[in-house]
């Protein structure tokens, strides 16, 4: 599959979490919110490459997001880890499911994943098949971008500014 998109998404959203730095004068509700955001997509990324393997095996795939909008999961992240250490884990789950996706025969883009998404409070949100192809265009055209635009605006947030 093609992956040139989504490894240029990753790139802009690393190049936006790596600007920001412990030492720069953030107010604490942009902090947390670019903390949670790291963890976050981490974990979706695990469990993106998780549907991946199945894809790649011919298997039933499954993508569910519940630890990735855990509480407790993104707390024990951010308890363990430092910023710098959120963006090379974000880095390395994102190089596992690209590596995976190179891998993956292009008709593999057709096959049905069931996504079963929640929200932040666990309530589920959707949950329907949709086409392994459109979960991974959606991620390197949207998720990603979109996420790599909150981490500038909340990094450039200065207090007083």
């Amino acid at each position: 599959m093609e992956t040139k998109v989504l490894l240029r998404a990753y790139q802009e959203l690393l190049d936006a979490a790596e600007r920001i730095t412990v030492a720069a004068p953030l107010a604490e509700p942009d902090r947390a919110q670019i903390d949670w955001l790291l963890a976050h997509i981490a974990l979706s990324d695990r469990a993106l490459a998780d549907a991946g393997r199945a894809v790649l095996a011919g298997r039933e795939a499954l993508l569910d997001n519940a630890q990735a909008m855990s509480k407790s999961e993104i707390g024990r992240i951010l308890g363990s880890t430092t910023h710098s250490e959120r963006a090379e884990l974000v880095r390395r789950n994102a190089m596992e499911l690209i590596d995976l996706l190179d891998l993956t025969p292009d008709e593999a883009a057709d096959t049905t994943v069931r996504a079963r998404l929640v929200d932040r409070e666990g309530s589920v949100v959707f949950d329907q098949g949709l086409q392994w192809g459109d979960l991974i265009r959606v991620r390197a055209e949207e998720h990603i971008p979109g996420h790599a635009h909150t981490l500038r605006s909340r990094g450039n947030a200065q207090i007083g500014s």
